[in-house]
């Protein structure tokens, strides 16, 4: 009988919301070698270790020999390693731009210190807009964590009635209540092949996250938590990520104190069980399942649908306007964007286009501090709860020196006599199929069989791309348009987003209806 598999991530971030200084040795020891020392035991079973290219540097200063260890662990195939942008920023409340400097930055960090450049990737709080998975990609990922919670919310209308979070002023939506779902859901199960181009991704779900920590915190029993897998694990299909949330609570209290009870003071204590408490869940595990990396999972059949969340989608149910709404957030973010626009009208096209090579190191820098003055657990937790003095002076650190930074570039350009280049004059291009230029996607669309793997989003697109070409002059254009069309209303029917059909100002429905 073949057994269930499963996937465990342990999200290492040492750039967390109350985990100071003073407190990054014992947590790494805590949590991270405990995880490491423990799956060392069990030698045939997988994890993922993932970590911020932040995390990674303060492991290799105050604790080299436990990232020896982890290094050991994914040379012999045991681990795999998983990025995320450097300072964890909420992908989705910063430009594309800014994303993929994040993640280049860890890039860096982890070819110094691990010798590798990771292909799988964690987005920070699951946080969507339609850009996020681009940022990655553009970085090196090719395997990418999504939340399940977000797809259903935005798919399915019968769960969403149930689950959708309905205001952007709720911090958590833990509290909502459950859709009654069969556990077979396969978008549980089945990864998503090509969120965008070359990328997959496999969905992480609440339903099975709570009890992990839960579990280490004591609240829920080992017979508890194994029986909340089983019965996520459904007819045993696929795969099912059943760890995919922060390492710090395998070892420690973690944030847990100051989330739920305001208590400041017993954030990040040492949990001296975490030790017998994960040798005990990994036996349980084996006993019906078996662990295996991210990137096999993702690599397994896929679902069939392609993977789309709403703009400002996050996991636990809530938006990424929640990280972006903190009075810290709100207090920094026009700063940012500030700097952020003068570089890119004043320096950019000089920095990055005609002295490029003369710049890069500087270039390099400013995007560093400035991703990192990005960091959310400077702006976290929202009120009522209050943000920690060291993660609000880590980022007016940070702030300070993209200033400064940005100060030296434009100096520089003065110095040499550098001027920016002539703007290039908007003009269509006369061999455009469309008059509608903008770009919403990378997929391939040449004819109605393409249409089905849309997202709701490039859907929307592609109607005003279309019902351009039947303005068009040009009978074969008029007719393609017209053709694109049905197919994409006949594609939103099937989805059950039923509509009027297009027509247009009255006495002119003919023209696209004939078809």
């Amino acid at each position: 009988m073949n057994k269930a598999r499963y996937v465990a991530i342990f999200h290492a971030n040492l750039n967390y919301a109350f985990l100071t200084p003073d407190k990054y040795e014992r947590t790494i020891r805590a949590s991270y070698e405990v995880i490491i020392d423990t799956f060392r035991d069990h030698p045939n079973q997988q994890y993922v270790f993932e970590a911020s290219g932040y995390t990674i540097d303060t492991m290799a200063k105050l604790t080299p020999d436990v990232l020896e260890k982890l290094k050991d662990a994914i040379r012999r195939g045991q681990c795999e390693f998983m990025g995320a942008p450097y300072a964890h920023p909420i992908m989705a409340n910063v430009p594309e731009e800014d994303g993929y400097w994040s993640c280049e930055a860890s890039q860096r960090t982890y070819e110094k210190f691990l010798g590798i450049r990771p292909e799988s990737w964690w987005n920070p709080e699951c946080t969507w807009t339609q850009y996020v998975p681009y940022a990655f990609r553009k970085a090196g990922a090719k395997y990418l964590t999504l939340d399940f919670e977000s797809y259903m919310n935005s798919n399915d209308k019968d769960y969403a009635w149930v689950e959708r979070n309905r205001t952007q002023d709720i911090y958590w939506g833990g509290h909502l209540p459950w859709y009654e779902l069969d556990p077979d859901c396969k978008f549980l199960h089945q990864p998503f092949h090509n969120v965008v181009p070359g990328l997959h991704g496999m969905c992480r779900s609440d339903r099975l996250m709570g009890k992990y920590v839960s579990y280490f915190l004591g609240k829920t029993s080992l017979e508890d938590y194994l029986e909340n897998v089983r019965h996520w694990t459904g007819s045993g299909r696929g795969s099912t990520i059943i760890i995919a949330d922060d390492a710090e609570y395998c070892g420690t209290t973690g944030y847990y104190y100051v989330k739920y009870f305001r208590d400041y003071d017993k954030c990040f204590m040492v949990d001296p069980e975490a030790p017998a408490k994960l040798d005990a869940m990994i036996k349980g595990i084996k006993e019906f399942g078996r662990l295996i990396t991210f990137k096999d999972a993702c690599e397994m059949e896929p679902v069939d649908e392609p993977f789309f969340v709403e703009d400002g989608g996050a996991w636990h149910r809530t938006y990424s306007i929640v990280w972006g709404g903190t009075p810290e957030a709100r207090h920094w973010d026009p700063i940012l964007e500030g700097i952020r626009r003068q570089y890119k009208k004043y320096c950019q096209p000089i920095t990055e286009g005609t002295h490029k090579e003369e710049f890069a190191e500087i270039v390099w820098r400013f995007w560093f501090h400035l991703t990192c003055a990005a960091n959310s657990d400077g702006r976290w937790p929202a009120p009522p709860a209050r943000t920690c003095p060291f993660n609000r002076q880590w980022v007016e650190d940070e702030i300070t020196i993209t200033r400064a930074t940005l100060a030296e570039i434009r100096k520089r350009i003065k110095a040499n006599g550098y001027h920016l280049p002539r703007r290039k004059g908007f003009s269509d291009d006369p061999n455009a199929e469309s008059s509608y230029q903008f770009h919403f996607t990378d997929k391939p669309i040449n004819s109605p069989y393409d249409i089905p793997a849309l997202t709701t989003y490039e859907l929307s697109h592609a109607i005003y791309y279309y019902n351009a070409m039947v303005d068009s002059k040009v009978p074969d254009k008029l007719e393609k348009g017209k053709h694109m069309l049905k197919a994409i209303f006949d594609e939103l029917d099937r989805r059950g987003m039923k509509g009027i059909r297009p027509g247009g100002a009255k006495g002119t429905e003919k023209r696209v209806l004939d078809i």
